[in-house]
C-alpha cells in the first residue's frame, strides 16, 4: 500500500492509495500512531484515496492495534472516504474505536474532517487553546 504522512500543526495526515490486501492499513495506522504519539499529537487525519483496500474487519484490527500501544484517550481519527466501500469500513470502524476510548469519525472530505479536528479555525479549535 502506498501511504504518505505530512505533519500538520496539531495532527497527522495519512494518505492511503494502491494497496493490494485490506490487512496493510494495519501496519500503517500503527506506524502512524506511533508517530504521532512521539511528536505528543493527538489527532490523525486519514485519507482514503483510489485502491484503498479497507475492510471493516481490517479497519477494526487497526483499531485494536492502536488501544494496543497506548493511544491516549481522547485519541482522534478522522476518516476522509471516497467510495461507498470506503465508507462502509470506516463507518464500522467509527463505532468499534468508540470501544477503546478511541473517537473516530468517518467524513466524505477532507475539509469536513479539519473542521471536525478544529484544524481550520473556529469554535472548536478555540476551544482546546
Amino acid at each position: 500500500m502506498q501511504h504518505n504522512f505530512r505533519l500538520l500543526s496539531e495532527a497527522l495526515q495519512i494518505s492511503l492509495e494502491h494497496g493490494q490486501a485490506p490487512e496493510e492499513i494495519v501496519p500503517v495506522l500503527t506506524d502512524a500512531a506511533r508517530f504521532a504519539r512521539e511528536r505528543k499529537l493527538r489527532d490523525l487525519l486519514v485519507i482514503s484515496g483510489a485502491g484503498d483496500p479497507a475492510t471493516p474487519g481490517a479497519v477494526c484490527a487497526a483499531m485494536e492495534e492502536l488501544h494496543s500501544l497506548g493511544a491516549p484517550p481522547p485519541f482522534r481519527i478522522a476518516f476522509v472516504a471516497g467510495t461507498l466501500p470506503q465508507y462502509t469500513a470506516y463507518r464500522i470502524a467509527e463505532r468499534y474505536a468508540g470501544k477503546f476510548g478511541i473517537v473516530a469519525r468517518v467524513l466524505v472530505s477532507a475539509y469536513e474532517a479539519e473542521n471536525w479536528l478544529g484544524l481550520r479555525g473556529g469554535v472548536r479549535a478555540a476551544a482546546r487553546r
